[in-house]
């Protein structure tokens, strides 16, 4: 089963990560503009070698479609085939790529671009998953998602900033030392930890959270 999370893009207001956006840069000048097509396709999680749902973007002059833009799709991280390297928007100004992920657990990561065209490049996150080998946790603003993991011993989570991340760090609970990424980051940005050992492990950002409060986490390990 192919299941996608929604991204959620959010502005940092001062010290703090709260309110929403997606960092547009003002009023529409009528100029070429691509986005993420709804429905786009991204973040969708599924077993090795599944194909997935068409990853989309969407091409308009202020609310005009763009027919008969080129559009380049290119493989970033991670293995995989893609459908097609290159495709032309539609009479919608919609251009779309089928993505097949590879045979081992992992991120994948592929980007749309089309010269001339603000908003190029868009990136698109993929992840095969093996159930207890391999999780995601999304480094969302105030909180991770989802907030507790469930990994096999010697299993991998993958903690992955989104585009709007701002300001988010992973830092252990003592007595473990994992999961551990100290430096604050913002996205899109992704750290990957191996867990060798059965336990409990939480972590939080220290930005915005505590041990027991605010932005914080719990991997198991069985």
């Amino acid at each position: 089963m192919v299941r996608s999370r929604p991204v959620m893009l959010v502005l940092a207001v001062a010290a703090s990560c709260s309110g929403g956006g997606d960092g547009g840069s003002g009023p529409d000048d009528g100029s070429p503009k691509m986005t993420l097509a709804s429905p786009s396709g991204d973040n969708q999680q599924a077993a090795p070698g599944t194909q997935l749902e068409p990853l989309r973007v969407l091409i308009r002059a202020g609310n005009t479609p763009e027919p008969g833009r080129t559009v380049t799709w290119a493989m970033v991280q991670g293995g995989g085939t893609l459908s097609a390297t290159t495709t032309t928007t539609d009479a919608g100004g919609i251009a779309s790529v089928r993505l097949t992920l590879g045979t081992a657990a992992g991120n994948t990561r592929v980007t749309a671009a089309s010269a001339g065209v603000s908003g190029s490049p868009i990136t698109f996150n993929a992840a095969a998953v093996i159930p207890g080998q391999f999780a995601q946790v999304d480094v969302v603003n105030n909180a991770f998602d989802p907030a507790s993991t469930t990994i096999a011993a010697g299993g991998t989570v993958s903690f992955r900033w989104s585009a709007g991340s701002r300001g988010h760090n992973v830092m252990p609970v003592a007595p473990a030392t994992r999961p551990s990424q100290p430096t604050l980051r913002d996205g899109p940005f992704t750290h990957e930890e191996t867990f060798p050992t059965a336990g409990t492990y939480r972590y939080f950002c220290s930005a915005h959270g505590t041990e027991n409060s605010g932005m914080r986490g719990t991997v198991v390990v069985q």
